[in-house]
């Protein structure tokens, strides 16, 4: 519904170009730790807020430790939509720097 106001329209609460969207919140899971997201972040679609969420578990996982850390994302009601974990490429390129520290370390070629 779009309500008019002296020849304007104005779009209700949630509605940005003519599109409804949805808040999402992503929680991160770490070892033992539980990081709440109290503030979330609107998408237009699940498959955005997805596609968010692996890019959060890449870029934190990028210095992270691997094994432990989870994305969840969760809808608007706090319903458990996923549950994502970095993705390989990002575990390897995160060894390729570990192993850049080694000075005199022989770098090899990219495949």
């Amino acid at each position: 519904m779009t309500l008019r106001t002296e020849g304007t329209a104005i779009s209700p609460a949630g509605a940005t170009w003519g599109k409804i969207v949805q808040l999402y919140f992503f929680d991160l899971l770490w070892g033992d730790e539980h990081f709440v997201d109290e503030d979330g972040i609107s998408h237009f679609d699940e498959g955005s807020a997805l596609y968010y969420g692996q890019r959060v578990a890449d870029k934190i996982g990028r210095d992270a430790d691997y094994g432990s850390l989870k994305v969840q994302v969760l809808s608007s009601n706090r319903r458990l939509l996923a549950t994502i974990v970095p993705s390989i490429g990002r575990g390897a390129e995160q060894r390729a720097l570990l192993a850049r520290r080694n000075i005199g370390a022989p770098l090899r070629a990219a495949a």
